[in-house]
C-alpha cells in the first residue's frame, strides 16, 4: 500500500493553533488563572524567601560571676558581653534565662536552643585562653540552628585568643541528624499532598468527562455512598504511597524514624483523607479535567511555600505566618517531623491530629452539599 505525505502547509499550523487559542477564550476560568497563578505564585515565594531567618527564639542562661583582675580589682564579665551582643542581634530573640526551663522548652518544640554560659567562663578565658558554652538544641530545622550559631559567633568575635568551645546537646535523645533525616518528613507531607489531590481530582472529574456524574443520580445512590465509594479505593492507593515513599527513605537513603511506625501509617491515613475529600470538593466546579489539574496546582504550590517546608513558618513576617496556619500541609508536616524525628506520640501531637482530622470532616460535609446542588440541577 502506498502512503501518500500531504505537503507541509504552514497556514494548516496557523489554523489549528488559532482554534486551540478560540477554545482558551471561550474557557473564562482558564484564562483567569493563566494571568493569577504566576501573579500569586510569585508573590507568595518572593515574600517568603525575600527575608532573612531572624527572631529565632531561645533561652540564654549567663551565670558568670566574672573575673577580678588583682592589682586594679576591676571586675570583667564577659557572659554579660555575650548577652547584651545576643539580646540586640535580630537573628535570635531571647525569651528566657533559665537554662534547664530552656531545656524542657526545646523538648516541646516551643523554642530552638537553650544556652548556658557557666559560673566560670570568664575565669576561664583568662586564665587558659579556652572556655566552654553549653548548648541544648532542637537540631529538627538546620536554618534555625544556623541562625543561633550565627548570633553567638557574631557575639564571641575578639573574645579570646584561645578558643570557645561549645558542649553540644541534641534534644530528644536521637543524636545529630542528617540533612536526609530533617527532609523526609516535610518531603513525604508534599508528596501525598501533591499526588493524592492531584489524583483524586482527577478520578471525581472523569465522571463529568465522561458524562456519568448525572446518570449516577438517576440510580439509588447517594451523594454520600458515591463520594465513600471513591474515598474507599483512593485510602488504599494513599496508603500505597506512603508505604512506597518510607520504603525508600528508610532502606534505600536509610532515613531513621524514631516514634511509632504505626502511629505515622495512621497519621499518613488521616492526612491522605483530608486531601482526598478535598479533591472532591474542588471537582465539583470544575468542569473539565484542565481545570481540575489547575485546582490542584493551586492547593499544591502554596503549601509548598506557606507550610514551612522550605523555610521555617516561624521566620515568615506575621501577615504571612497566620496563613500559614490555614495550610494543611503546616500540619502534615509538625505531625511527621514528631513522630520521625522527635519521637513524639499522640500525646505530644493531639493539636496538630485535631486539626487534620476537623479539615477531614469539614471538606467531607461541604463536598457532600456541594454534590447535592449539582445533583439537582
Amino acid at each position: 500500500m502506498e502512503i501518500k505525505y500531504k505537503k507541509f502547509a504552514f497556514y494548516r499550523v496557523i489554523a489549528l493553533s488559532r482554534r486551540v487559542i478560540k477554545q482558551f477564550r471561550r474557557d473564562h476560568r482558564t484564562v483567569v488563572m493563566l494571568i493569577v497563578f504566576p501573579i500569586l505564585f510569585m508573590l507568595i515565594f518572593g515574600i517568603v524567601l525575600s527575608g532573612d531567618i531572624n527572631n529565632v527564639p531561645i533561652v540564654l542562661d549567663n551565670r558568670d560571676n566574672g573575673f577580678r583582675i588583682p592589682l586594679t580589682n576591676q571586675t570583667i564579665n564577659l557572659g554579660d558581653k555575650i548577652y547584651e551582643d545576643m539580646d540586640v542581634s535580630e537573628k535570635v530573640n531571647i525569651v528566657g534565662s533559665d537554662y534547664n526551663e530552656g531545656v524542657d522548652k526545646v523538648e516541646n518544640a516551643e523554642i530552638e536552643a537553650s544556652i548556658l554560659i557557666p559560673e566560670n567562663f570568664t575565669e576561664e578565658l583568662r586564665l587558659t585562653g579556652n572556655a566552654t558554652i553549653k548548648v541544648y538544641f532542637d537540631g529538627t530545622k538546620p536554618q534555625l540552628k544556623a541562625a543561633v550559631y550565627k548570633a553567638l559567633s557574631d557575639a564571641l568575635k575578639g573574645l579570646s585568643k584561645g578558643g570557645i568551645e561549645f558542649e553540644e546537646h541534641p534534644a530528644y535523645g536521637v543524636g545529630e541528624l542528617s540533612g536526609l533525616d530533617v527532609s523526609i518528613p516535610a518531603v513525604m507531607g508534599y508528596i501525598l499532598t501533591f499526588l493524592i489531590l492531584l489524583l483524586s481530582v482527577l478520578t471525581a472529574i472523569r465522571e463529568d468527562v465522561n458524562h456519568t456524574k448525572r446518570r449516577l443520580f438517576t440510580t439509588p445512590i447517594t451523594p454520600i455512598e458515591r463520594v465513600l465509594g471513591y474515598v474507599l479505593a483512593l485510602t488504599i492507593l494513599a496508603f500505597i504511597e506512603t508505604a512506597i515513599v518510607l520504603a525508600i527513605s528508610i532502606f534505600v537513603f536509610g532515613a531513621t524514624i524514631h516514634g511509632s511506625l504505626m502511629l505515622l501509617f495512621v497519621a499518613g491515613f488521616i492526612y491522605g483523607l483530608a486531601h482526598i475529600f478535598l479533591a472532591f470538593l474542588l471537582s465539583n466546579f470544575a468542569k473539565n479535567e484542565f481545570q481540575a489539574v489547575q485546582m490542584a496546582i493551586l492547593i499544591a504550590i502554596p503549601s509548598l511555600a506557606l507550610s514551612g517546608m522550605i523555610v521555617p513558618t516561624s521566620t515568615f513576617p506575621p501577615s504571612i505566618e497566620i496563613i500559614s496556619r490555614f495550610i494543611p500541609l503546616t500540619y502534615g508536616i509538625r505531625i511527621f517531623e514528631g513522630i520521625m524525628l522527635r519521637g513524639w506520640g499522640i500525646d505530644k501531637l493531639w493539636y496538630e491530629f485535631s486539626i487534620i482530622t476537623g479539615l477531614a470532616l469539614v471538606f467531607f460535609v461541604i463536598a457532600l452539599l456541594t454534590s447535592s446542588d449539582i445533583s439537582k440541577d
